[in-house]
């Protein structure tokens, strides 16, 4: 009778446990700075729309990477980009919208402060915006490389409990892992009225062990397509 006890308020603090743990996750994302702003009008996109990206050059952080997994892509990396970001943006549309993939020079994007929370967010911006097109996206800043990051852990918690399962450390504590990465700003306007619909940043990652691979640089993109199109009326499901 007394095991069946100890076993039912194990059982119990385990629940607690990891009711906290996810409470917690929660607060903290509601806490983090946002990474987007979508217009609260934007809602819709009309039947046959077409959209224009616009996309200065990227910087690509490790050229041997690119070298290795890309190499045909060497002189003029932009050739393997602009159409792998037309192609997920195809899927996230499920083909609703006509897109156009266009590659400008750095100069030719220009930056608006626009409020991203309670931080100010430089906003890129196209002027030579043409009108025979519904909606334009313009992208900068984009960035691809390798990277690391760290994930945190507090003391107490389902995830604290797995990275010590012995429980010879109870104390909260950090991990890294290694990511390749794409990353980017990025901004909607309605091409008719030149009016700014969204703003922010989006970023994707793959993890690797050793070496970077073709689809880790495929994966690391379509991510963050994905995350630029979330919660726009891009997204058709």
């Amino acid at each position: 009778f007394i095991l069946r006890i100890n076993e039912k308020e194990i059982f119990m603090r385990s629940v607690k446990l990891a009711f906290l743990s996810i409470l917690a996750g929660v607060l903290f994302t509601a806490c983090a700075a946002p990474r987007y702003y979508i217009d609260a009008e934007w809602k819709s996109m009309p039947k046959a729309t077409t959209a224009k990206v616009v996309f200065a050059k990227p910087t690509v952080a490790n050229p041997d990477d690119l070298k290795d997994d890309l190499p045909e892509y060497v002189d003029n990396f932009a050739k393997w980009f602009g159409p792998q970001v037309k192609e997920y943006l195809n899927a996230e549309s499920r083909n609703q919208i006509k897109f156009s993939m266009k590659q400008v020079q750095p100069g030719d994007i220009s930056y608006t402060k626009q409020k991203l929370g309670k931080e100010d967010f430089d906003t890129p911006a196209f002027a030579n915006m043409e009108d025979n097109v519904d909606l334009y996206i313009v992208v900068s800043d984009i960035w691809l490389g390798r990277d690391t990051e760290v994930h945190h852990y507090e003391a107490g918690t389902v995830q604290a409990r797995s990275m010590d399962p012995l429980g010879m450390n109870p104390m909260g504590g950090s991990y890294s892992t290694n990511v390749f990465m794409s990353k980017c700003k990025y901004a909607f306007y309605d091409a008719k009225t030149k009016k700014l619909l969204g703003y922010g940043h989006a970023e994707g990652s793959m993890g690797y062990s050793f070496a970077v691979t073709k689809g880790d640089w495929e994966g690391a993109v379509r991510s963050m397509v994905v995350n630029l199109a979330w919660n726009t009326p891009i997204v058709s499901w």
